[in-house]
């Protein structure tokens, strides 16, 4: 985008307008402090002991399923839903329901009513999650 700047004309990204625009604020995504592995272990830990309180046991065999089924292939949500329902005893409904609630605290990212036909895929947390529910077994 040409921006004229006194008496000559410079083209700006549209990252270098953000970032002049932005320079004033702080970046909490990006640091130079250094983070201790301790904490960041602490953190995590917290996160997988929280997450094991608030999912209901329903929710964690989706969630469970969802990664073994995911893992072999690309299905859409309604798809996922339908496989979960068929290699369990929870009804179809209740699948998609948990589904939507694990989209919902951002654990899965799939379609919707804009973007239908998108596969689904565990988040990096739910599949680190996942990992830390099956140890716990």
């Amino acid at each position: 985008m040409p921006i004229n700047i006194g008496s000559r004309t410079q083209k700006v990204t549209a990252i270098q307008m953000v970032t002049a625009k932005l320079s004033h604020e702080v970046n909490v995504f990006f640091s130079d402090r250094k983070v201790s592995t301790t904490a960041f272990q602490s953190l995590a830990a917290s996160f997988f002991r929280l997450a094991d309180a608030r999912l209901s046991d329903t929710q964690k065999q989706v969630l469970r399923m969802s990664h073994e089924l995911l893992k072999h292939r690309e299905l859409t949500l309604t798809a996922l839903a339908d496989k979960v329902s068929r290699r369990s005893t929870l009804p179809y409904s209740t699948c998609k329901w948990n589904l939507r609630a694990l989209k919902n605290m951002g654990l899965l990212n799939g379609g919707n009513l804009n973007s239908k036909g998108q596969f689904a895929c565990l988040t990096a947390e739910a599949q680190m999650l996942v990992d830390y529910l099956e140890d716990d077994l």
